[in-house]
């Protein structure tokens, strides 16, 4: 944003709070709530404290006030997001419909894409809050939820769902496979095509990579071979994967907090304050599927390899999304989802072996693969 709309409606006083919340006064000119959010970092400047609902001068911190408010009077970030709805109201009137407008948020077309192609979309709904970090420099609290920079909408991002399954897939199908040497890298390098090149696969493994040779140790050099081999190549080579993933936006925010308490005093001192996408909040998912890494095998065997993959991905993503989670704090119930959705909505599409069909749960996806695969007779698992 530009310097001078900070400059121009900076926060001096307590009124302007409660101005820049109400859109009144000098702040009824900033009709986006998500730009009178990012407004209220201005009251880091404010030097003195504001005076209470009483009266009673230098007694509420200028920052808390724009988070909180006072006690039982809502005001600041809380009342824009929490209280007041005035966030959620402008996502769901305005800002998702810019995206759809636009096409940002539209279906991909897979008639020009290789046969095999496929795409999964379906409209979820959080059975538990979703929480992300935001890497925005500065912000009224410390936690905020992400953000795409352009709309102000919450999403989980393209990066975030790749890293969740690739994750889950590790936890349901890898380390399952330690303990078998030659099943550990038959599906660690089918990870690699379906995900790309693991992250830290340097001279010094770090990272993902490291975990995952450890976790196996005597297969490591078989597997940099194995990739090695496929490819032609002398070193690892670095891969791109066959899954391709769009962000999702949801259409709700809301604000916790968590009060510490002291162990000897039994009160709580320094809230922390974050965001969360709430419980019920409901968003789309999608997933694209080039075999680029199957191109030029016969066409029986093109089916089985696609349908092989669509079986594991299916599988990961129903792992994800209803046990693990994918959100941050995921190991306490963050970030899934309720298995139900509007059927009309969703979709499953494989260019050449399956035209458009619906599912209203992971279920009745699973009952689909499981019929192509009878009806592919030469499918093995």
């Amino acid at each position: 944003m530009i310097y001078d709309f900070y400059v121009n409606f900076h926060i001096q006083e307590k009124n302007d709070v409660d101005n820049l919340v109400s859109g009144s006064e000098k702040y009824s000119e900033v009709t986006d709530v998500f730009s009178r959010i990012m407004l209220l970092i201005t009251s880091f400047g404010v030097k003195e404290n504001f005076p209470d609902r009483r009266g009673e001068p230098n007694k509420i911190k200028p920052d808390v006030y724009a988070k909180v408010g006072e006690r039982e009077y809502s005001s600041g970030l809380k009342s824009l997001i929490h209280s007041n709805g005035n966030y959620n109201d402008q996502l769901q009137c305005c800002k998702l419909s810019e995206l759809n407008l636009l096409g940002i948020n539209s279906s991909p077309d897979i008639s020009t894409l290789p046969k095999g192609s496929f795409i999964i979309e379906f409209p979820i709904t959080l059975a538990k809050p979703f929480i992300s970090r935001d890497d925005t420099p500065l912000y009224i609290i410390e936690n905020p939820i992400r953000k795409d920079k352009v709309f102000g909408i919450p999403f989980t991002s393209a990066m975030s769902w790749k890293g969740n399954l690739r994750w889950t897939m590790m936890k349901i199908y890898l380390e399952p496979k330690a303990n078998d040497p030659e099943k550990f890298v038959k599906v660690r390098f089918w990870h690699t095509l379906l995900f790309g090149t693991e992250k830290g696969m340097e001279e010094m493994a770090k990272g993902w990579t490291k975990y995952l040779d450890e976790l196996c140790p005597n297969v490591k050099d078989i597997y940099r071979n194995k990739l090695k081999g496929r490819f032609g190549e002398e070193e690892v080579p670095s891969l791109t994967g066959m899954l391709y993933f769009y962000p999702t936006f949801w259409d709700r925010i809301d604000m916790e907090v968590i009060n510490p308490h002291d162990r000897k005093t039994k009160t709580g001192k320094n809230p922390i304050y974050y965001e969360v996408v709430p419980k019920g909040a409901k968003g789309f998912f999608k997933l694209l599927y080039l075999p680029f890494y199957h191109l030029g095998k016969p066409l029986s065997e093109l089916k089985i390899k696609v349908i092989n993959d669509l079986n594991g991905v299916v599988a990961g993503l129903k792992a994800m999304m209803l046990t693990y989670g994918f959100s941050a704090k995921k190991s306490s119930g963050y970030g899934v989802i309720e298995n139900k959705w509007d059927k009309e909505a969703s979709k499953l599409v494989i260019k050449g072996f399956l035209d458009i069909v619906k599912f209203s749960n992971f279920e009745e996806l699973e009952n689909i693969i499981k019929e192509l695969k009878e009806r592919g007779n030469e499918f093995t698992p």
